[in-house]
């Protein structure tokens, strides 16, 4: 599956269900309580979230998404390994606007009208998930592939042997 998220403020991506994600902070929040919030859900593998930019860049990322495949990757810029439970069938690659506003009004949730164009379906399970970036928006360099920014691959499991409880590469 290949998604280019191409709207939207993507500082912050994450990988979400939907189902169990508990979008709401407050309607007040601060970014502390917002990072705290994702750091508790990543916990209870509901989602995971990584800082894709230091500066604050906006970028259309490409994404590869594979599911029980094994891919060669021959370096990347850095990468990432963590747990997500899915529960519906589906989980959605989801951008800071989703989130926030998910964050701020207890009337919506993830994904929005934008970030449900990235559904990925997926059979019920636990899955370990490894993630790699490719692309750095902040040097605007490469390393590895040329042909995505990211690529994203989910192996199932049968358990969760240890969880994050943070923004993934967050300088916060």
């Amino acid at each position: 599956m290949k998604y280019k998220m191409k709207s939207g403020d993507t500082t912050f991506i994450g990988i979400a269900n939907a189902d169990t994600y508990m979008s709401f902070v407050d309607e007040d929040w601060s970014l502390n309580q917002l990072l705290k919030h994702f750091g508790e859900e990543t916990k209870n593998a509901n989602i995971m979230v990584f800082q894709m930019s230091v500066n604050g860049i906006e970028h259309s990322w490409k994404v590869k998404v594979t599911v029980n495949q094994e891919n060669k990757v021959k370096g990347s810029y850095r990468q990432a390994q963590g747990y997500i439970r899915v529960t519906n069938k589906e989980l959605y690659l989801v951008d800071y606007d989703c989130l926030t506003m998910a964050a701020q009004f207890n009337h919506r949730k993830v994904p929005d009208q934008n970030c449900s164009n990235y559904r990925i379906s997926i059979q019920n399970g636990i899955y370990q998930v490894n993630v790699y970036q490719f692309y750095d928006v902040d040097s605007n360099s490469r390393t590895g592939s040329r042909l995505k920014d990211m690529l994203i691959e989910f192996h199932e499991v049968k358990d969760i042997s240890s969880s994050m409880d943070t923004v993934y590469w967050c300088n916060f």
